[in-house]
Order: structure tokens, then sequence, then C-alpha cells
């Protein structure tokens, strides 16, 4: 029999990816004809600029530029929508501007940007040239501590959004920390499972409404909630039994949710009423799959960003209809 070259395994290897990425991309072929299109993909694993290390969180400006929570760096990381690096702040430590294990950032509209450090327990503001403002929280349970900030969503009023993973709950604050709402609370895992309590928080985010919705991966469901933090509804089983790990989310322009389903590597789209639409991706390492998806993010002009943990990279979709 005739010894297969590596030149050959490498062909066909290479074929099998196509394949692959072709069907991947092929599951965005819905009823509705949506489609979603790869554009751009940055980042490796690394410590240089332009590299990125377990990275958890990623959020779009108003003026397209993209920031990133580089995790086990220790740092945020600054690109334009190609993925070209603008700036990095912060490094290892406690004080302020130092960071340990930031998870998520978010940016307001005056360009303020909010950095979710995890194991300091807290959240630190930076102005417009990444120069340090303020912090707030610290370790614990009550009011304004957290244990385990790792997910930020704002809303169109500048209100911060934090999912408090540990404590069951996702506390609201103004641009300067003040404490303005609260959902959910600890609890053990039996009353976690009725309507509107919280078992987990894997994502959180917000729609033009104020409407909330909050991702717990533990029982697998998506509740939203009302401005105030009224208890809305519940989506967890409308998707044929494939609803899977929802993670982090995103709402766009037409209101449709866009969330990670952590068991396919897949992102699932909603419409506002929580019916499925359409699906896209999968597990891999080619452009247009995903090695274990953290975060999703849409700019002013429907890109939509996706954050790879494992694969410690970005990439750039536009969805087509």
């Amino acid at each position: 029999m005739r010894e297969v070259s590596k030149i050959e395994l490498e062909g066909v290897n290479h074929l099998k990816n196509l394949v692959l990425l072709a069907v991947c991309l092929s599951v965005a072929l819905s009823l509705f004809g949506v489609s979603a299109i790869h554009e751009v993909t940055w980042g490796d694993q690394g410590h240089n600029n332009g590299q990125l290390s377990d990275p958890q969180g990623l959020t779009a400006d108003s003026k397209g530029m993209i920031y990133v929570a580089d995790t086990l760096n220790h740092r945020v990381q600054i690109f334009d929508s190609n993925g070209k690096h603008k700036a990095s702040f912060g490094n290892y430590g406690s004080a302020n501007g130092e960071f340990l294990f930031p998870h998520d950032v978010v940016v307001d509209s005056y360009g303020y940007i909010y950095v979710a450090d995890s194991q300091n327990g807290r959240i630190q503001k930076f102005d417009s040239r990444n120069e340090f403002v303020k912090a707030w929280g610290t370790k614990g349970p009550e009011p304004s501590q957290f244990d385990g900030p790792m997910f930020m969503a704002i809303d169109d009023f500048d209100n911060i959004y934090v999912g408090d993973a540990f404590n069951q709950r996702v506390q609201v604050f103004d641009k300067e920390g003040t404490l303005l709402m609260t959902i959910g609370a600890k609890m053990n895992m039996f009353d976690a499972m009725n309507p509107g309590n919280l078992s987990s928080v894997s994502g959180v985010c917000v729609d033009r409404e104020g409407n909330v919705y909050i991702s717990d991966d533990i029982l697998r469901r998506i509740q939203k909630y009302d401005a105030k933090g009224n208890y809305l509804a519940e989506w967890a089983t409308s998707h044929a039994g494939k609803w899977g790990q929802p993670g982090e989310s995103v709402v766009d322009h037409l209101g449709n949710l866009m969330y990670i389903n952590k068991t396919t590597s897949m992102i699932v789209v909603l419409d506002p009423q929580g019916n499925f639409l359409y699906e896209w991706g999968c597990s891999g390492a080619t452009d247009g799959q995903f090695s274990k998806p953290i975060d999703i993010s849409l700019d002013t002009v429907g890109h939509v960003f996706v954050l790879e943990q494992s694969g410690n990279r970005i990439q750039r979709f536009r969805i087509a209809n």
C-alpha cells in the first residue's frame, strides 16, 4: 500500500476544514434567507500588543473601536474594527488602574471605559485617554459588593449592568457607581429554579426599551425583565430541545437576541418574542468556526464581533439577508 505523504494529508485536512466551514455557515441559511458572512479575523495567543491570553469580554463603542478584556494578560486592549491594535492599558495588581483577571468591558456615550475587575471585586472607570478615574465595589455579598463581577452591559442612559455571578444577581449602577437596582439574589438551587430567580449569571444584555436579558447556563435558560427589574418571560425550550447553555448575548437593531450557545459553539438568534430564527457557526479553528466563543458585540453599522476564549482571537461578521 502506497504511503500517504504529509502534503497529501495536509491537503485532505484542508479540504475537510473547507467542507466543515461550508456546513457551519450554511446553518445560518434559514427560511428567512439569512447568512453570516465572515469578514475579518485577528489575534493569537501571546503577551505582545495585539496578542491575547484567555480573553473573556469585548465591546464595540459608538466610533467602531473594539475593547477586549485580555484576562490572563491583566489588561484591556483596543483595536479598530479591522483588528489594528490601537492601545493597551492595565497590568497585574490591585492598585488603581491595575487588574486581577479583568472579565468584561463596556464604554459609555462619553467615551468612559468601565472594566469588571473580577478578582479585585470591583468596577474600574477610565477616561477616553485610558487613565484611571475611579473604582467602586469590594468583595462580598452586600449591595454594591461583588463575588465574581464577570459580565457587563450598558444601556442608552449609560447605566451599567454587572453580572455578579456567584452572588446570583445583576446589579445596575449609574456611571458614577451609585446602585440603582438589583435583579436576583443568592439562594439555594431549588428556589433558584422559580421564574425570575437566578442560579447563575452567564451573560447579560439590554435592549433599546430597557428590557434586560440574563443568561443562566446552569438552568439553561434566558430570562427577560423590564426596565424596573420585573420578571417578564423565560426562554428555554422553544428551540426544539437544542437550547444548550446560553452565554453572553446582544440585541440587534430589530430587537432580535443573539446569544452564544456554549454547548455547540454556535450563535443562536431569537426574535423579540423568543422564537428561534436561525443559528450559525460551529466548533473549530477555521475562519467562521469558534474555539470556545465567550462574548459577542455589535457596532453601530451592524458588524457582529465574536470573541474566542480558547482561540484567543476576534472574528467580524456581516449578517446578510
